[in-house]
C-alpha cells in the first residue's frame, strides 16, 4: 500500500453522492439492499468514491488490486471495523471472526487445527446420515406436493452438520419442527447487519421490540451452547483418550487448552463455537439455495449436472464416500459460478491501522473502507462476458475461451492470511447436497410469478425461493 504523500487529496474531495447536511445519504439507504445501492453508486462514481452515514464518511472501493492488497495486508495494516467488533462483542460472540492482531493469531492456530481437512474424512459418515434425513424430508414434501422453504430446510441441514462437527452432538433439527437453536440463530445476523451500519447505537439507550427479541434469543443460545460444552467436558472426563485423539472441534480446543496449556479461555471457546454455528449456518445454506435457483433458471445445466451425478453414483441416492464428492467437476464449476454472481458476502468492510493513500487520496486511520467483492468478479476485464452465468468458464482455459478468467478476483471465502478456515467443510456440504438433489428430484419455483430477489441480512440470501420437488422415476 502506498505511503501517504503530502500532495494527496482528502476523502472529502472524492466523488460520491452529495447527501444531506448532518444526515448524509441515510435517506437513500435500505440496509436490506445495501450492497446493490453501493454497486449502483460505483457505476456512477467509479471504483473509488465516498458517501456519508450521518456525519461519518465511508470510502468504497471496487478496484481489484486494492481489494486483494487489503486482504493480503491483514492483520498488520488492516482490521475488521471496530463497529463490527463492538457489535459482535455486545452479543458475546467474540471468536476468530472478530479477533484482531495477536489475539487473532492465537485463536487462528487452534481453530484451523480443529477444522483441518484431515478431520473431514472420518466425519463424512455423520454428514451422510444428516443428508439422508434431508433426503427423507424432501421425499415427504415431494409425495405430498407441499411447498418447500428451501433456505429454511438448508439452514436446518447446515446447523445439524455444524453442531455434529463442533460438538459431536446430534441435534437433528431436520426431523424436529419444535423450537430449535436454528430459530434462535436466525435472529442474530439481521440485527447484526442493522447495528453495524446504524448511524447511532440507539440500542444502548432504548431497546426496541426487535432488540428485546434478540436478547431473549441470546439467552437461549447461550444456555444451549453452554449445555453442549458441559456435555462435551463430561464425555471427555469419562473417556480421557479423547484428550489425545479428539473427534470434533470442541474436543480439540478443550484438549489443547487442558493438556498443552494453550491460551484459550472459556469465553474464547464460547465465542468460537457460536461463530462456527453462525458462519456454518447462513453462508453454506444460502450458497446452496442460490445454486438451486440457478438450476431452475438454467435447466440445461441442471440436466448436465444430473448426468454427471448419475454416472458417478449408480444406484445410490446420495454420495456414499467422501471421495465421490471430489469427482464432480461440472458441479464444482456450477457452484463456483454461483458464488461468483451470488456471493453470500458481496461486500466486506475494513479500516486501516494507520494513515494510507489510495489512488491519490489520503485515507485517515480508522476510516471505514467498504470493498465491493462481488463487483470485482463481475468486471469484464477479469472474467470474460462477466454478467453471463457460464459454468464452462471454470472448465476451460483462457486460451480455449479466448477471454479473461482471473480467479484472483474471485474471493467468496476471502483471501490472504484470514482466508476462511471453514471453506473445505462448506464445499463438502455444497457438493453433497447438490448431488443428492440432482440424483433424486426435479425442482421448480412454487410461484413462478414471484421473482427471486437478493436480501442482505449480513449475508446475502435469496428471497421468495419457495420450491416444489418432484421425485424422479426409479
Amino acid at each position: 500500500m502506498a505511503s501517504v504523500h503530502e500532495q494527496s487529496r482528502a476523502v472529502a474531495a472524492m466523488p460520491g453522492p452529495r447527501g444531506l447536511p448532518l444526515l448524509g445519504s441515510i435517506h437513500e439507504i435500505d440496509l436490506k439492499a445495501f450492497h446493490q445501492i453501493l454497486e449502483d453508486w460505483a457505476e456512477q462514481y467509479g471504483k473509488l468514491y465516498r458517501f456519508h452515514m450521518g456525519p461519518r464518511a465511508i470510502v468504497v472501493t471496487s478496484d481489484a488490486e486494492t481489494i486483494k492488497r487489503m486482504f493480503r495486508e491483514r492483520p498488520d495494516l488492516f482490521r475488521r471495523t471496530r463497529r463490527l467488533a463492538n457489535a459482535v462483542s455486545e452479543l458475546r460472540f467474540n471468536g476468530l471472526f472478530s479477533a484482531e492482531g495477536e489475539d487473532w493469531r492465537r485463536q487462528r492456530k487452534m481453530v484451523a487445527m480443529a477444522l483441518n481437512t484431515a478431520h473431514l474424512k472420518p466425519f463424512f459418515p455423520k454428514l451422510r446420515v444428516t443428508t439422508e434425513r434431508l433426503l427423507a424430508r424432501w421425499d415427504r414434501a415431494a409425495a405430498e406436493g407441499s411447498v418447500v422453504d428451501l433456505c429454511r430446510d438448508l439452514m436446518r441441514f447446515t446447523v445439524d452438520v455444524t453442531t455434529q462437527l463442533a460438538f459431536g452432538i446430534d441435534v437433528n433439527t431436520i426431523e424436529t419442527d419444535g423450537p430449535v437453536i436454528q430459530q434462535k440463530l436466525d435472529k442474530v445476523f439481521p440485527i447484526l447487519n442493522s447495528r453495524v451500519n446504524a448511524p447511532f447505537p440507539y440500542w444502548r439507550y432504548l431497546r426496541l421490540p426487535k432488540d428485546r427479541d434478540l436478547d431473549r434469543a441470546l439467552v437461549d443460545i447461550e444456555a444451549k451452547v453452554n449445555e453442549m460444552i458441559a456435555d462435551v467436558r463430561r464425555r471427555m472426563a469419562a473417556d480421557p483418550s479423547l484428550y489425545q485423539a479428539p473427534t470434533n472441534f470442541l474436543e480439540a480446543i478443550i484438549a489443547a487448552k487442558e493438556t498443552e496449556g494453550v491460551e484459550f479461555s472459556d469465553a474464547d471457546i464460547f465465542g468460537n463455537v457460536c461463530t462456527l454455528l453462525l458462519a456454518g449456518e447462513d453462508t453454506t445454506a444460502n450458497t446452496i439455495a442460490w445454486a438451486v435457483n440457478y438450476f431452475i433458471e438454467y435447466p440445461q445445466h441442471f440436466a448436465r449436472a444430473r448426468a454427471e451425478v448419475d454416472a458417478l453414483l449408480g444406484a445410490a441416492r446420495l454420495p456414499q464416500e467422501i471421495e465421490q464428492t471430489a469427482a464432480l467437476p461440472f458441479i464444482e464449476a456450477f457452484y463456483n459460478e454461483t458464488m461468483r454472481l451470488k456471493p453470500v458476502a458481496p461486500l466486506n468492510a475494513m479500516e486501516p491501522l494507520e494513515d494510507i493513500e489510495l489512488d491519490g487520496y489520503r485515507i485517515p486511520k480508522g476510516t471505514i473502507i467498504m470493498m465491493l467483492t462481488r463487483r470485482i468478479a463481475m468486471d469484464d476485464a477479469r472474467f470474460g462476458h462477466a454478467a453471463e452465468f457460464d459454468p464452462d468458464r471454470w472448465l476451460k482455459s483462457e486460451a480455449e475461451r479466448g477471454c479473461p478468467h482471473d480467479t484472483t478476483a474471485f474471493v467468496p471465502f476471502g483471501s490472504g492470511p484470514r482466508f476462511c478456515p471453514g471453506r473445505n467443510l462448506a464445499l463438502l456440504e455444497i457438493r453433497t447436497v447438490l448431488a443428492t438433489l440432482c440424483r433424486n428430484f426435479d425442482v421448480s419455483l412454487a410461484d413462478s410469478g414471484r421473482a427471486v430477489e437478493e436480501l442482505l441480512a449480513f449475508t446475502m440470501m435469496p428471497k421468495n425461493l419457495q420450491v416444489r420437488l418432484k421425485k424422479r422415476p426409479s
